[in-house]
């Protein structure tokens, strides 16, 4: 199995598709409960329909990458110093990237601080600061969890570690510190194109996140999903595929004249 030894944690990753060293990474962002298998096949379809590299990775913490004991105040921002290392070792001089939730958060800091880094940026449900939506949801899989009930699709991407994952992650969004964490302020230094996406439905997030972001970065467009829940690319594969490759496929094309 491929992993990488990054900030001194063992990361597990996946090429997808025919991984060409010559060309541009597509670079996929799981959620706070996800890892490489949450993405399905978009990755392959992605990277076949752009022509590009498609990257996915578990993060610190997450499927068969090293675990974690906590999730800290700051660990979004810490993770973007593990992705800046990821590309340094895997010497990727810019990618796309495509965030989902925290991972969306995570992809903003990236584009935000190293903007160097980023050709485009596409946050699927992101956070930009905590609602109380989000940490209502969380409590609601908390009491799930305690009850005897975690999900099973929880255990079919982390195995035995899916309970101690979730108290861990659950607690550390719920702190009294991460309530006050935002990364507004950082948002309008993402000069990337960006495509902001949310299902009207997420019970992790509002659209005022859609709002937040799309009025602090120039330029950016957004794609509200009718009905959507929390993961759009799971609720309509088929055109978040066709939407993330347009994005894509334009700002490569518009880069390379």
């Amino acid at each position: 199995m491929p992993y990488l030894t990054v900030g001194g944690h063992k990361l597990y990753y996946e090429w997808r598709g025919e991984h060409d060293p010559a060309r541009d990474a597509v670079i996929f962002l799981h959620h706070g409960l996800g890892a490489v298998g949450s993405w399905k096949d978009l990755p392959d379809r992605i990277a076949e329909a752009t022509g590009l590299n498609a990257l996915v990775y578990d993060r610190l913490g997450y499927g068969l990458s090293d675990a974690r004991m906590d999730f800290p105040h700051g660990f979004m921002e810490a993770e973007v110093l593990l992705l800046l290392e990821m590309f340094e070792l895997m010497d990727i001089g810019r990618a796309h990237l495509v965030g989902h939730s925290d991972g969306g958060s995570i992809a903003l800091l990236l584009a935000a601080r190293y903007p160097e880094r980023v050709v485009t940026l596409v946050c699927e449900a992101a956070h930009s600061f905590v609602e109380p939506e989000t940490q209502s949801a969380i409590r609601k899989l908390l009491a799930e969890q305690a009850a005897g009930r975690t999900p099973e699709w929880l255990t079919r991407l982390h195995g035995e570690r899916a309970g101690d994952l979730l108290r861990a992650w659950g607690n550390g969004w719920l702190t009294a510190q991460h309530t006050r964490w935002s990364i507004e302020d950082w948002l309008g230094y993402v000069t990337c194109p960006t495509l902001v996406i949310q299902g009207d439905q997420d019970e992790y997030g509002t659209l005022d996140q859609v709002t937040a972001i799309t009025n602090r970065i120039g330029g950016s467009e957004k794609w509200i999903l009718p009905g959507g829940g929390h993961a759009p690319h799971a609720d309509q594969p088929e055109v978040f595929c066709e939407r993330v490759t347009a994005h894509i496929a334009s700002h490569t094309a518009s880069d390379r004249d």
